[in-house]
Protein backbone atom coordinates (compact mmCIF):
# COMPACT_ATOMS: atom_id res chain seq x y z
CA UNK A 1 0.00 0.00 0.00
CA UNK A 2 0.90 3.53 -0.70
CA UNK A 3 1.34 5.79 2.13
CA UNK A 4 2.08 8.99 -0.76
CA UNK A 5 -1.17 10.59 -0.27
CA UNK A 6 -2.40 9.33 3.29
CA UNK A 7 -2.28 12.59 6.35
CA UNK A 8 0.22 12.29 8.54
CA UNK A 9 0.80 14.34 11.61
CA UNK A 10 3.48 16.27 12.41
CA UNK A 11 5.05 14.32 14.58
CA UNK A 12 5.29 11.23 12.42
CA UNK A 13 6.72 13.21 9.46
CA UNK A 14 9.70 14.69 11.69
CA UNK A 15 10.57 11.22 13.01
CA UNK A 16 10.44 9.56 9.41
CA UNK A 17 12.21 12.73 8.45
CA UNK A 18 15.18 12.50 10.88
CA UNK A 19 15.20 8.61 10.52
CA UNK A 20 15.36 8.38 6.73
CA UNK A 21 18.35 11.37 6.89
CA UNK A 22 20.40 9.36 9.12
CA UNK A 23 19.76 5.97 6.89
CA UNK A 24 20.38 8.20 3.96
CA UNK A 25 23.98 9.86 5.86
CA UNK A 26 24.53 5.98 6.16
CA UNK A 27 24.16 4.95 2.68
CA UNK A 28 26.19 8.18 0.90
CA UNK A 29 28.86 7.04 3.28
CA UNK A 30 29.18 3.13 2.40
CA UNK A 31 28.15 3.34 -0.95
CA UNK A 32 31.47 2.20 -3.45
CA UNK A 33 31.50 5.20 -4.91
CA UNK A 34 34.89 4.65 -6.53
CA UNK A 35 34.02 1.32 -7.86
CA UNK A 36 30.95 2.88 -9.50
CA UNK A 37 33.13 5.53 -10.95
CA UNK A 38 35.55 3.15 -12.19
CA UNK A 39 32.53 1.01 -14.40
CA UNK A 40 30.23 3.24 -16.86
CA UNK A 41 28.43 -0.33 -16.80
CA UNK A 42 27.99 -0.33 -13.53
CA UNK A 43 26.59 3.38 -13.78
CA UNK A 44 24.63 2.94 -16.39
CA UNK A 45 23.04 -0.65 -14.65
CA UNK A 46 22.12 1.46 -11.63
CA UNK A 47 20.74 5.05 -13.63
CA UNK A 48 18.43 2.22 -15.51
CA UNK A 49 17.34 0.54 -12.49
CA UNK A 50 16.29 3.41 -10.77
CA UNK A 51 13.95 4.68 -14.15
CA UNK A 52 12.94 0.95 -14.41
CA UNK A 53 11.26 1.60 -10.92
CA UNK A 54 9.92 5.08 -11.35
CA UNK A 55 8.17 2.92 -14.34
CA UNK A 56 7.04 0.36 -12.00
CA UNK A 57 5.74 2.40 -9.40
CA UNK A 58 4.05 4.07 -11.60
CA UNK A 59 1.45 0.91 -12.87
CA UNK A 60 -0.69 1.10 -10.18
CA UNK A 61 -4.36 0.51 -8.89
CA UNK A 62 -6.49 2.72 -6.92
CA UNK A 63 -8.59 0.73 -5.09
CA UNK A 64 -12.16 2.28 -3.10
CA UNK A 65 -11.48 4.84 -0.60
CA UNK A 66 -8.22 5.99 -2.66
CA UNK A 67 -6.56 3.39 -1.51
CA UNK A 68 -3.17 2.90 -3.77
CA UNK A 69 -1.62 -0.50 -4.64
CA UNK A 70 1.27 -1.15 -6.93
CA UNK A 71 4.75 -3.62 -7.04
CA UNK A 72 7.96 -1.72 -5.52
CA UNK A 73 11.04 -3.82 -6.65
CA UNK A 74 13.18 -2.34 -4.27
CA UNK A 75 14.61 -5.81 -2.57
CA UNK A 76 15.49 -6.74 -5.99
CA UNK A 77 17.16 -3.49 -6.24
CA UNK A 78 18.90 -4.47 -2.99
CA UNK A 79 20.09 -7.55 -4.00
CA UNK A 80 21.26 -6.29 -7.09
CA UNK A 81 23.01 -2.86 -6.49
CA UNK A 82 23.73 -3.33 -2.34
CA UNK A 83 22.23 -1.81 0.34
CA UNK A 84 24.02 1.55 0.15
CA UNK A 85 23.55 2.10 -3.37
CA UNK A 86 19.72 0.55 -3.41
CA UNK A 87 18.65 3.00 -0.66
CA UNK A 88 20.14 6.25 -2.84
CA UNK A 89 18.74 4.97 -5.69
CA UNK A 90 15.31 4.37 -3.67
CA UNK A 91 15.35 7.81 -2.27
CA UNK A 92 15.26 9.17 -5.93
CA UNK A 93 12.61 6.75 -6.96
CA UNK A 94 10.33 8.54 -4.21
CA UNK A 95 10.96 12.00 -4.85
CA UNK A 96 10.42 11.59 -8.54
CA UNK A 97 7.41 9.42 -8.31
CA UNK A 98 6.11 12.17 -5.94
CA UNK A 99 6.80 15.10 -8.04
CA UNK A 100 5.12 12.73 -11.14
CA UNK A 101 2.04 11.93 -9.48
CA UNK A 102 2.14 15.12 -7.36
CA UNK A 103 1.48 13.61 -3.67
CA UNK A 104 2.83 15.58 -0.79
CA UNK A 105 6.63 15.72 -0.72
CA UNK A 106 6.42 15.79 3.29
CA UNK A 107 5.59 11.95 3.07
CA UNK A 108 8.53 10.88 1.04
CA UNK A 109 9.96 10.02 4.21
CA UNK A 110 8.00 7.64 5.47
CA UNK A 111 6.82 6.37 1.60
CA UNK A 112 11.18 5.57 1.96
CA UNK A 113 10.97 4.23 4.97
CA UNK A 114 8.38 1.95 4.24
CA UNK A 115 8.52 0.90 0.71
CA UNK A 116 12.40 1.29 0.13
CA UNK A 117 14.42 0.65 3.56
CA UNK A 118 12.31 -1.86 4.76
CA UNK A 119 11.77 -4.63 2.10
CA UNK A 120 15.55 -4.09 1.39
CA UNK A 121 16.28 -5.21 4.67
CA UNK A 122 13.87 -8.00 4.94
CA UNK A 123 15.55 -9.26 1.62
CA UNK A 124 19.52 -8.89 2.79
CA UNK A 125 18.12 -10.38 6.09
CA UNK A 126 16.92 -13.24 4.15
CA UNK A 127 20.87 -13.42 2.07
CA UNK A 128 22.72 -13.26 5.52
CA UNK A 129 20.15 -16.34 6.87
CA UNK A 130 20.19 -18.23 4.35
CA UNK A 131 24.25 -18.07 3.93
CA UNK A 132 24.76 -19.30 7.37
CA UNK A 133 21.75 -22.00 7.50
CA UNK A 134 21.71 -23.55 4.21
CA UNK A 135 23.95 -25.19 1.67
CA UNK A 136 25.87 -22.39 -0.57
CA UNK A 137 23.23 -23.08 -3.83
CA UNK A 138 22.21 -21.27 -6.69
CA UNK A 139 18.41 -22.23 -6.51
CA UNK A 140 18.98 -21.32 -2.51
CA UNK A 141 19.64 -17.68 -3.84
CA UNK A 142 17.58 -17.09 -6.45
CA UNK A 143 14.18 -19.23 -4.55
CA UNK A 144 14.70 -18.83 -0.98
CA UNK A 145 16.54 -15.64 -1.07
CA UNK A 146 15.41 -13.18 -4.60
CA UNK A 147 11.63 -15.22 -4.53
CA UNK A 148 10.83 -15.56 -0.96
CA UNK A 149 12.59 -12.80 0.21
CA UNK A 150 11.38 -10.33 -1.90
CA UNK A 151 8.25 -11.20 -1.07
CA UNK A 152 8.23 -11.46 2.51
CA UNK A 153 9.81 -7.80 2.37
CA UNK A 154 6.63 -6.77 -0.15
CA UNK A 155 4.36 -8.48 2.47
CA UNK A 156 6.10 -6.57 5.48
CA UNK A 157 5.92 -3.43 4.05
CA UNK A 158 2.46 -3.43 3.19
CA UNK A 159 1.08 -4.91 6.20
CA UNK A 160 3.43 -1.78 8.31
CA UNK A 161 1.64 0.74 5.64
CA UNK A 162 -1.83 -0.32 6.53
CA UNK A 163 -0.66 0.00 9.82
CA UNK A 164 0.32 3.32 9.09
CA UNK A 165 -2.83 4.29 7.39
CA UNK A 166 -5.08 2.73 10.03
CA UNK A 167 -3.17 5.41 12.59
CA UNK A 168 -3.53 7.91 10.92
CA UNK A 169 -7.08 8.04 11.09
CA UNK A 170 -8.30 7.92 7.15
CA UNK A 171 -9.69 4.56 7.64
CA UNK A 172 -10.94 2.34 10.13
CA UNK A 173 -8.88 -0.79 10.83
CA UNK A 174 -11.20 -3.17 10.24
CA UNK A 175 -11.74 -2.10 6.80
CA UNK A 176 -7.74 -1.74 5.87
CA UNK A 177 -7.21 -5.39 7.29
CA UNK A 178 -10.20 -7.59 6.16
CA UNK A 179 -10.95 -5.27 2.86
CA UNK A 180 -7.52 -4.37 1.69
CA UNK A 181 -4.68 -6.56 2.79
CA UNK A 182 -5.45 -9.80 1.68
CA UNK A 183 -4.73 -8.05 -1.83
CA UNK A 184 -1.27 -7.86 -0.46
CA UNK A 185 -0.76 -11.56 -0.89
CA UNK A 186 -1.66 -11.42 -4.56
CA UNK A 187 0.70 -9.01 -5.00
CA UNK A 188 4.13 -10.77 -3.00
CA UNK A 189 3.74 -13.52 -5.18
CA UNK A 190 3.97 -11.27 -8.52
CA UNK A 191 7.10 -9.07 -6.15
CA UNK A 192 8.53 -12.95 -5.83
CA UNK A 193 8.55 -14.01 -9.50
CA UNK A 194 9.21 -10.55 -11.00
CA UNK A 195 12.05 -10.37 -8.72
CA UNK A 196 13.26 -13.78 -8.84
CA UNK A 197 13.09 -13.43 -12.59
CA UNK A 198 15.03 -11.15 -13.41
CA UNK A 199 17.52 -11.87 -10.77
CA UNK A 200 18.18 -15.55 -12.15
CA UNK A 201 18.56 -14.06 -15.42
CA UNK A 202 21.04 -11.64 -14.51
CA UNK A 203 23.09 -13.74 -12.37
CA UNK A 204 23.03 -16.28 -15.18
CA UNK A 205 24.17 -14.19 -17.85
CA UNK A 206 25.67 -10.97 -16.37
CA UNK A 207 26.39 -11.67 -12.32
CA UNK A 208 28.78 -8.61 -12.46
CA UNK A 209 24.85 -6.89 -12.40
CA UNK A 210 24.32 -8.79 -9.12
CA UNK A 211 26.44 -7.17 -5.72
CA UNK A 212 25.03 -10.09 -3.51
CA UNK A 213 25.63 -12.75 -5.35
CA UNK A 214 28.87 -14.42 -5.04
CA UNK A 215 30.10 -17.40 -7.71
CA UNK A 216 33.03 -18.44 -5.42
CA UNK A 217 30.21 -18.83 -2.92
CA UNK A 218 27.26 -20.32 -4.88
CA UNK A 219 28.99 -22.08 -7.62
CA UNK A 220 32.04 -23.34 -5.81
CA UNK A 221 31.13 -27.11 -5.68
Amino acid sequence: MDVAIVPLAAAWVVLSTVASVVLLLWAVWAAPWRGLAASSEAVHVWYGSIFALVVLWSVRAVLQDGIVIHLLGTAGFALAAGAPLALIGGAAVVVISALVHGTPLANAATVFLLSVAMPAATALGALRLTQRLLPPNFFVYTLAVCFLGSAAGYGLAGVASATVIALSGVLDARTIFVDYVPYLLYLAFGEGTLTGMLLTLAVVYRPQWVATFDDGFYLSK
